[in-house]
């Protein structure tokens, strides 16, 4: 099975303390671990102010996952995005297999010169 690169972006109720967050965050990782996804990068954004008031909210935590893995790994991670109360939004991309690789190695060709 081709493993193909996806990037998850999540945003969380605003609601949530850091200790809740992180427990979030962890919640995705093991969803995709479960479903033996790569993970290649997490990045938290932290809280931002949304476009438009979503659920009458107007802030969200924006957290990014970088991974690679199945189109049926994707299905299973958005349909527990949709179960999931604290998850105001969410979108996943496949991105280029050369995008995720770069990611996985941003430092490598800098420095010299």
């Amino acid at each position: 099975m081709e493993l193909r690169c996806y990037e998850s972006v999540v945003v969380f109720v605003p609601e949530l303390e850091d200790s809740q967050l992180e427990e979030q965050i962890d919640w995705v990782k093991g969803l995709l671990e479960k479903g033996e996804a790569q993970i290649v990068d997490v990045e938290n954004w932290g809280k931002k102010r949304l476009a438009y008031e979503v659920e009458k909210r107007r802030e969200g935590y924006y957290v990014v996952f970088r991974f690679r893995a199945s189109g049926t790994v994707v299905e299973d991670l958005e349909k527990s995005y949709r179960l999931n109360g604290k998850v105001l939004r969410y979108l996943t991309v496949k991105r280029k297999d050369r995008e995720c690789e770069k990611e996985e190695r941003p430092e490598e060709s800098g420095g010299e010169g």
